[in-house]
């Protein structure tokens, strides 16, 4: 079986700012991501079900099964790094500790978010210029996203230019996450395919959008 392949492109890891690049995702967090991945494909890749017994077969499903549980767990712990200067760490901070208002379908995500923010209060800054990071899983900042989303500014003032970065920099990390998000179900999906294969007398050939073509 040919090596599977996602039809998925890996987002921009990074962003420059004064001419530094820092990473969103760093080295450690993208190679174990991409090593359980790997696991997953190479694992299918080596493994044919054709004239196993029903018991041997389904040891094969369970072994892929653990395999892709192990990368999705691991998307769920990852840490990207939310890179904030000194102008965007206070509209932030301000915003969601003081400013924002909460109300039944808010409140919670708000206080889910106490040990993060009461973290990034914390942080002192020693210019304009520099970005601190601030290592956020995807569920923190897609409820940092949710609480600041319906907040308005009037006029193009400051306080807009420095929400409208804010925003691009949540945008950053939420492509690195739907990537592999995307390559979870791509994956899981590619596992149901392969299972086809045990008993249909058919090759797999790529992943996403899977071929399966009868055996010559």
């Amino acid at each position: 079986m040919d090596k599977i392949e996602t039809n998925t492109v890996k987002p921009q890891l990074s962003i420059t700012n004064e001419g530094v690049e820092h990473l969103i995702l760093n080295l450690q967090e993208e190679s174990l991501l991409d090593s359980k991945i790997a696991d997953v494909e190479n694992y299918m890749s080596s493994n044919v079900g054709k004239d196993k017994t029903d018991e041997e077969k389904d040891e094969l499903y369970k072994e892929a099964q653990v395999l892709w549980y192990n990368f999705v767990n691991s998307l769920k712990d990852a840490k990207y790094n939310f890179f904030l200067n000194r102008a965007e760490h206070k509209f932030l901070t301000d915003l969601i500790l003081t400013k924002l208002e909460y109300d039944v379908n808010t409140i919670f995500f708000a206080i889910e978010l106490t040990n993060t923010m009461g973290g990034m209060k914390d942080v002192k800054y020693v210019n304009d210029k520099d970005v601190v990071a601030f290592p956020v899983n995807a569920t923190e900042i897609t409820y940092i996203y949710h609480l600041i989303s319906k907040h308005k500014i009037k006029g193009l003032t400051k306080d807009a230019y420095t929400f409208s970065k804010l925003l691009l920099k949540i945008g950053d990390i939420s492509k690195i996450f739907n990537y592999y998000e995307a390559t979870s179900k791509n994956l899981s999906k590619d596992i149901q395919d392969w299972i086809v294969t045990f008993d249909s007398g058919v090759d797999f050939e790529t992943a996403s959008g899977s071929v399966l073509q009868p055996e010559a």
